[in-house]
This record gives structure tokens, C-alpha cells and sequence, in this order.
């Protein structure tokens, strides 16, 4: 399992931005370890390295990450094909949520 923080910086408007990420085996999928981890990652990256701002993206396709950013407070901005995916492809429509101090979840 993987939480954390990334640094992004692609031809986007909403960039450079401090993404939250998760990965996880298939064995702990559909178990809330995504959601209590993200949650943690969250909570720590606002309260203790001073974050005011978190963004998270991932393919439409992508259905059970955007269950996790909503269930940790993230809120849906817009789509946008991803720059660094090749035109075509599958995983190039992207969805884009954000969080900030003002929001009334952190």
C-alpha cells in the first residue's frame, strides 16, 4: 500500500499542484483502506506540512479512486484529457477534485 503526496507539474492550469495518492494491491481493494489512509495522508498534509490546497486526478474510468476523493471531502471541478496520456487512449479522459483550508471537511 502506498499514501502520499506528490508534487504534479504537467501542462495544466490547475498546475503545479500537491496531488494526494494512493495505491493498493487488489487484496485490500473494497476494504476502506483507501479512504482511512487518504484521510490520514489528508489531515497530516494540512495540519503539519501546511497545505492549503490538495488535488487529486484519475482516468473517468477510474470509478473507485473518485468514490475515495469524494468520501474524503474532495470536490469534483471538472474533465480534462490528460497531457501526458497519448490522444486515443482509453485512460487519456481525466476527472480533477480539490480541496482547500476554506472547505468546511478539513
Amino acid at each position: 500500500m502506498f499514501f502520499g503526496f506528490h508534487w504534479s507539474r504537467f501542462d495544466m492550469d490547475f498546475c503545479p499542484c500537491i496531488e494526494i495518492g494512493w495505491r493498493l494491491d487488489k487484496i485490500y481493494c473494497g476494504k476502506g483502506y483507501a479512504t482511512e489512509g487518504t484521510k490520514a495522508c489528508l489531515k497530516h498534509g494540512f495540519e503539519n506540512l501546511g497545505f492549503d490546497e490538495v488535488a487529486s486526478f484519475t482516468s473517468i474510468e477510474n470509478i473507485a479512486s473518485q468514490r475515495v476523493m469524494q468520501k474524503i471531502g474532495l470536490q469534483f471541478e471538472r474533465y480534462f484529457n490528460h497531457p501526458k496520456v497519448a490522444e486515443g487512449h482509453p485512460l487519456r479522459p481525466h476527472v480533477f477534485y480539490r480541496i482547500n483550508t476554506d472547505n468546511d471537511t478539513v
